[in-house]
């Protein structure tokens, strides 16, 4: 089928791409496109903000954390409705998981889906040097297919026709406009930015980077540039032999637990699990006839105090780690099911208690990267004979007071962190269930 699609990619971080991604979705919207959000790598935040414009959930791409045919089956399947779907980069574009491999960059995802790229550059104190730049982005790799530049952070309208000109001399692709120093920014706190739905891009804020885009960058001109054919995949859950009985799980989603990725819920469902989302801020308790719990990441140590004093559902969840009832937790989660988390400012919070060991928020960054697991023993979803890719990135410290063996083994050893105790497990993993499907 022929569809519209294209991927912002940066020429390192910090160049604006994420502000140009979500100027170019509220600028389609706005003339009436429906769009569809995607994310290169494993991060949460940029997607939560993609939602917020389009008004549907942005799915993650990874083509280190995700089978490639699991990765060409959600792009086709997520595309299918939209009038443009906009993927946005990670890093520079040809920055992944190592320094001699393409795997996980943007380029790699790009090419993989045989996807048209536009460059984002930051063209502050710069002029013909981001020829230079340009160029040796295209010669890089032939097989990418770079049909445009967007210049960030401009000086003025003479200073975009010097980049114009040298980027038409040199490299032989148009330049679809420039933006100046505008009046948006997302805010930051200690672990990085706000989620989407903490109210951060506001309706003014959200036109506003959408009439600049419209003012500063042909999106006309873009949109036939963006057009693409998709082939359609199967979806590989009918690979499976055996799905479950139907089962309910609950889901805690608030801002407390809020790093899901789309495709793990819709892997789940289709796994033949009804969903059913539950807040441990603020329910008093868990939904009724639950078979499984599943706490994803997100920022516990911010709602410490409300968590802690949540006493209600805290005593149910215990409960439920005592009777059988299946127990997921990755990273925020793991601080939660804990006996206690120490916040930044030195406060110790009781929580649930479900396993003997406590969590303590560090200044500093303990563990970031990408790791593979295998599982000693089937449990949940999980098989032990079925290697599983994630993602780490927290800063918290666990102290464990009983001996509990490490219920995964995997590369790097000192990322793949697990620990089960009876119908509970808890990781500072967070894994993308796709690589269950083949």
């Amino acid at each position: 089928m022929t569809k519209k699609a294209i991927v912002i990619a940066g020429v390192n971080s910090g160049c604006g791409k994420t502000t140009i991604t979500l100027g170019l979705m509220a600028a389609f919207k706005k003339i009436g496109l429906s769009v569809q959000g995607f994310k290169v790598g494993p991060d949460y935040i940029d997607p939560s903000l993609h939602k917020e414009i389009t008004g549907f959930p942005s799915v993650n791409l990874d083509s280190w954390m995700m089978p490639e045919k699991f990765i060409k089956y959600s792009f086709s399947y997520r595309t299918k409705n939209a009038d443009i779907s906009v993927v946005e980069g990670v890093m520079g574009l040809y920055d992944g998981k190592s320094a001699i491999s393409d795997q996980g960059s943007t380029s790699d995802l790009a090419v993989k889906l045989k996807l048209p790229v536009v460059l984002v550059v930051n063209a502050k104190s710069m002029a013909r040097t981001a020829a230079a730049i340009v160029k040796g982005l295209i010669d890089f790799n032939p097989e990418l297919n770079i049909i445009g530049v967007i210049f960030n952070r401009i000086g003025s309208e003479n200073h975009l026709k010097i980049l114009r000109d040298s980027i038409n001399k040199y490299c032989g692709i148009p330049v679809l406009g420039g933006l100046k120093n505008i009046e948006f920014q997302i805010p930051s706190r200690h672990l990085g930015l706000y989620m989407g739905d903490e109210g951060i891009l506001l309706p003014d804020e959200i036109d506003y980077l959408a009439n600049q885009v419209i003012k500063n960058i042909d999106i006309n001109y873009l949109l036939d540039l963006s057009i693409i054919s998709i082939e359609k995949h199967p979806n590989p859950i009918n690979n499976k032999t055996k799905k479950i009985p139907k089962k309910r799980i609950a889901i805690a989603r608030d801002r407390a637990f809020c790093f899901y990725y789309q495709d793990n819920i819709d892997i789940l469902k289709s796994l033949g699990y009804e969903i059913i989302n539950f807040s441990p801020i603020n329910d008093q308790k868990l939904p009724e006839n639950i078979d499984a719990i599943y706490f994803g990441g997100g920022y516990p140590e911010l709602y410490a105090q409300k968590l802690s004093n949540n006493k209600k559902i805290k005593e149910e969840i215990y409960d439920k780690s005592t009777n059988g009832t299946i127990i997921y937790a990755e990273c925020g989660g793991l601080m939660y099911l804990g006996k206690y988390m120490t916040t930044i400012d030195g406060i110790k919070y009781p929580m649930i208690g479900a396993i003997e060991y406590e969590t303590c928020m560090q200044k500093k960054l303990q563990n970031l990267g990408y790791v593979e697991i295998m599982p000693d023993q089937d449990f949940f979803i999980f098989n032990k004979k079925i290697k599983i890719r994630g993602h780490v990135f927290h800063y918290s410290k666990i102290k464990i007071t009983i001996d509990i063996p490490n219920f995964y083994s995997g590369e790097p050893e000192s990322k793949a962190i697990g620990f089960k105790q009876g119908n509970i497990l808890v990781s500072y993993v967070h894994l993308h269930f796709s690589n269950l499907l083949y």
